[in-house]
């Protein structure tokens, strides 16, 4: 296979189809915007395990969003900004890189000229044929399965209007490389490989066929899996996952349970040094009786998901004194209370006030001493139950 043609086609990062699957030296401010009608019940797909003086945030990604997904939850950034280094599944330069090129190339195809028409059935190569024609996809028949699936899955992504780069991981993956900020990676781009290369020949022909005959149930399945992200249904993500378990233990099995007890003593690790650690995995690594979250507790530690917050960030001032000057949009005749923060967990209320316009500034003098603070503000008309 041509190099060319082989970066061209490893874009994507290839977790995205393992089953559809130093703290702020400045004042840290992430303001929201409460909610009309937000369960308190919800949360962001984040988590936070202490012990003595480490901290280890725990992220659940999802790999692939949209312009519209945007902007992420603010917990996250207060994760990544309190981050001393990061943790992904890889090192995504490993996707280009020459040694990785030719590592996927040397999996990715069959030998002397033997073609995927001989090691799958006759309906799955039909269905596999219909494909190409109904689309115009080009893909070679010295294609393996596993990479037949791996192109054809990230074709339907991208269709669908999901982008890679848009992928929660990769953009914190991209903002710690800006920031220079220590990565660390759990795997190899090879182990991954791997992993979907040495996968039963049988199971791999079976996930290409599913794909093949049903592009429209991988849609709903893909639409799913985000809308429970982005609206943070960790229950709703969860019964995914289950079901996608169900239908495929052997898989599920490989993908997930196998790895998160190979990661569960690097994050006992990190829990023995001195840092801030941000580890961002899938998400569905978290979620269920073999999930990491339910791993550490097993082991004693305890873990904490952290509040949903909105998404809207709102206009934050530093005056040089170090007073903080917040401004945001409000409702005409609303009650307001404007709470502070240092963790995310604990919450103190700082100002109450009603509304006599439709914008409201407030200056927070008590910042001044402050080296680490949030804020959110809560529209007290609108919340019916305790947050």
């Amino acid at each position: 296979m041509a190099r060319e043609q082989v970066r061209e086609e490893q874009e994507l990062p290839l977790n995205r189809i393992l089953r559809f699957a130093a703290r702020a030296a400045l004042l840290l401010l992430i303001v929201a915007l409460e909610a009309q009608a937000q369960s308190p019940r919800r949360q962001d797909f984040l988590w936070v395990v202490t012990n003595r003086n480490a901290t280890v945030y725990l992220l659940g990604s999802i790999h692939a969003l949209r312009p519209s997904d945007y902007p992420l939850p603010a917990a996250l950034d207060l994760a990544f900004c309190d981050a001393s280094r990061v943790v992904f599944e890889i090192k995504y330069e490993e996707l280009n890189s020459p040694l990785g090129l030719s590592y996927v190339s040397s999996r990715s195809v069959y030998p002397n000229g033997e073609s995927i028409q001989q090691h799958i059935s006759p309906e799955t190569y039909q269905l596999l044929k219909n494909y190409q024609l109904q689309t115009g996809a080009n893909f070679s028949d010295s294609y393996r399965p596993w990479y037949a699936l791996a192109l054809i899955s990230n074709q339907e992504i991208k269709r669908l209007g999901y982008n890679d780069l848009l992928g929660v991981d990769r953009h914190y993956y991209d903002r710690a490389k800006a920031d220079r900020k220590p990565i660390l990676a759990l795997e190899t781009l090879a182990f991954q490989i791997d992993l979907l290369a040495d996968a039963p020949a049988s199971q791999q022909e079976k996930e290409l066929r599913e794909l093949l005959a049903d592009r429209g149930g991988f849609a709903q399945s893909l639409g799913e899996l985000v809308a429970t992200w982005t609206s943070g249904d960790l229950a709703g993500f969860a019964r995914i996952v289950d079901r996608d378990r169900r239908a495929s233990p052997e898989a599920h099995a490989r993908i997930f349970t196998d790895r998160n007890n190979l990661w569960l003593p690097l994050i006992e690790a990190w829990l023995k040094e001195d840092q801030v650690t941000l580890a961002i995995v899938g998400a569905g690594h978290f979620v269920g009786d073999d999930g990491i979250v339910n791993l550490l507790r097993r082991k004693g530690y305890s873990v904490r998901q952290l509040p949903l917050l909105p998404t809207r960030l709102l206009t934050v001032t530093r005056a040089q004194d170090g007073a903080t000057e917040l401004s945001f949009d409000v409702i005409t005749g609303h009650n307001y209370a404007i709470e502070a923060s240092v963790d995310l967990l604990t919450w103190s209320v700082i100002h109450n006030f009603v509304s006599s316009a439709t914008t409201r500034n407030f200056l927070d003098v008590s910042a001044r001493s402050q080296a680490h603070r949030l804020y959110r503000l809560k529209n007290l008309d609108e919340i019916a139950a305790p947050y």
